[in-house]
């Protein structure tokens, strides 16, 4: 599979709005090259391979790419404050399915699957699983003894995240395993 990045494309009025148009419609245009989207699919130079397939994605907080629609009609898609990816010599037969929610990396040019979240509990869920397996006042003991950062984290987060490293040091500290750490967010995330 070859990816070409078409980049971001951004809204925009056209000016002097096209007198055959009604009012509202919306205008697209890239970014890198100020090429408009209707130029782009009905122009005299098409902008895609006509078997390729067009994705839309949008930005991550993380920075990364999260690909939108899948699509090898180029007018099911639309990229407005979208980065526009295009991939050619796809085999499959549902883009949607093979690449939607997928990451795309602009810098390697490769999509890939989302790293699994690490799961979160509530404080009150890690407490209670903490009491059922008997080890609330064996941490909360740990947790007195660690800095000031430490025991705001333990006494005011409103979620705990499995690959916390506050958690990762506690677990360690009580003589527990990795192992022992995902039963208990198995048994929190119960309650």
């Amino acid at each position: 599979m070859n990816i070409i990045n078409h980049g971001t494309w951004t809204k925009y009025d056209p000016d002097p709005y096209p007198a055959d148009l009604p009012p509202g419609i919306l205008f697209a245009k890239s970014d890198e090259t100020g090429r408009d989207w209707y130029d782009a699919l009905y122009g005299e130079t098409p902008l895609f391979a006509a078997d390729s397939v067009k994705i839309t994605a949008t930005k991550e907080a993380d920075g990364s790419w999260r690909l939108q629609a899948a699509n090898v009609d180029a007018t099911k898609v639309f990229p407005l404050s979208q980065l526009l990816i295009e991939v050619i010599g796809y085999t499959g037969t549902n883009p949607q399915k093979d690449f939607g929610q997928k990451r795309f990396d602009a810098t390697a040019s490769t999509i890939s699957e989302f790293p699994a979240r690490a799961r979160s509990a509530s404080p009150r869920q890690i407490r209670l699983a903490l009491n059922q397996i008997g080890l609330r006042t064996q941490v909360e003991d740990w947790v007195k003894t660690q800095d000031q950062d430490t025991q705001d984290n333990w006494n005011y987060a409103t979620e705990f995240v499995e690959d916390n490293p506050m958690l990762v040091a506690c677990v360690a500290a009580v003589g527990k395993t990795e192992a022992d750490k995902a039963a208990l967010f198995d048994l929190a995330l119960t309650l």
